[in-house]
């Protein structure tokens, strides 16, 4: 649903408000459902995938609101539009760590706000049945904003790199329901009020830009063993999702020798920060990567071909590690891209 702003503010853009709901059983579509975002998602756990986004967006200048829900782990790669930051707040629905650029995240433990910079992008590794609210502003309309509220605390949000804030419990209900007011603003009988739409985005603006959860850090901490680990796992997921040259392997003793690492040290920090095997993983990244392929193949391509392209030479496993991870055959999926492409 789309409503009109009826006059420009000094607060709320101008242009547009757009509510909409988005629901996929596909951990590809859906890593495509949030507005403007670049994102690459793999399912890490085979099974039925069911994922959810409830979002408002607002253009001139861009101001974006939403609620994301995924029933699978996930291992996540994401970056907003440029010029902009991004705020998250885990639910709380699921008690299991989440892994946010490096560092473990439990939510049973401690309320926090994640915060990035679009120019730096962002990861996460996300556990069975999570759910995540999140604010992305142009960082430009932000600064001006904050200025003109004399929000102090603002200009944190844009001085330092990815990380976390803690925030006490009061201070994250309150963010999580101001965005749950917001989308909310859609299914009421009468279309939203421009009043409505301001009193809610000043609300917002003043909570994220509060102390604590705006209070800059300072000096960044040298990385911690967390971080180390969580950096080579990503290292293995960006080798394991990239294309073989011929017929180089795919497989553990390779990335070992890729990252320089042993056999012992690459199973205890898979184990710290998935309680997933280094083999279970990559095979998890290299069948996304796969499913990517084929749902964008070109005209010709096969599902061997394309398999043989992440080191998958045996055709019948294949198919059945595929199928237990997404629930359909390969064959299935490129001829859904052949039926789309005609």
């Amino acid at each position: 649903m789309a409503a009109a702003l009826s006059a420009p503010s000094a607060l709320v853009p101008s242009g547009p408000l757009r509510w909409r709901t988005r629901a996929s059983e596909d951990v590809n579509e859906h890593a495509d459902q949030l507005s403007d975002w670049s994102q690459e998602y793999d399912q890490l756990r085979g099974g039925r995938f069911a994922g959810r986004v409830r979002e408002l967006w607002l253009s001139g200048p861009r101001l974006q609101v939403f609620h994301e829900y995924t029933s699978q782990p996930t291992s996540q790669q994401c970056a907003p539009w440029p010029g902009s930051v991004w705020f998250g707040l885990p639910d709380m629905r699921c008690a299991r760590p989440l892994h946010f650029c490096g560092g473990e995240r439990r939510t049973d433990a401690q309320r926090f706000v994640l915060r990035a910079r679009a120019s730096d992008g962002f990861t996460l590794l996300t556990p069975e049945d999570f759910g995540i609210y999140g604010v992305v502003m142009d960082q430009e309309w932000l600064r001006a904003q904050a200025d003109a509220l004399g929000l102090r605390g603002a200009a944190a949000l844009w001085a330092s790199p990815a990380h976390a804030v803690p925030l006490a419990g009061r201070a994250h209900a309150a963010l999580c329901g101001t965005i749950e007011a917001l989308l909310g603003l859609d299914a009421g009988p009468e279309p939203a009020s421009l009043a409505q739409h301001e009193a809610l985005t000043r609300q917002l603006l003043r909570l994220l830009c509060s102390e604590p959860a705006a209070a800059d850090r300072g000096r960044q901490s040298p990385p911690s063993a967390a971080q180390r680990r969580f950096t080579l796992v990503m290292a293995a997921r960006a080798w394991a999702s990239q294309p073989c040259r011929g017929d180089e392997a795919r497989d553990v003793p390779a990335l070992c020798q890729q990252l320089h690492v042993t056999r012992r040290t690459l199973q205890n920090h898979f184990h710290a920060v998935l309680g997933q095997s280094p083999a279970d993983f990559l095979k998890a990244v290299r069948l996304n990567a796969c499913r990517r392929a084929l749902r964008s193949a070109a005209p010709g391509d096969t599902v061997q071909d394309t398999a043989a392209r992440w080191g998958f030479f045996h055709m019948g496993h294949f198919s059945q590690d595929y199928k237990s991870l997404f629930g359909e055959a390969p064959s299935q999926t490129l001829r859904q891209r052949a039926g789309q492409s005609r």
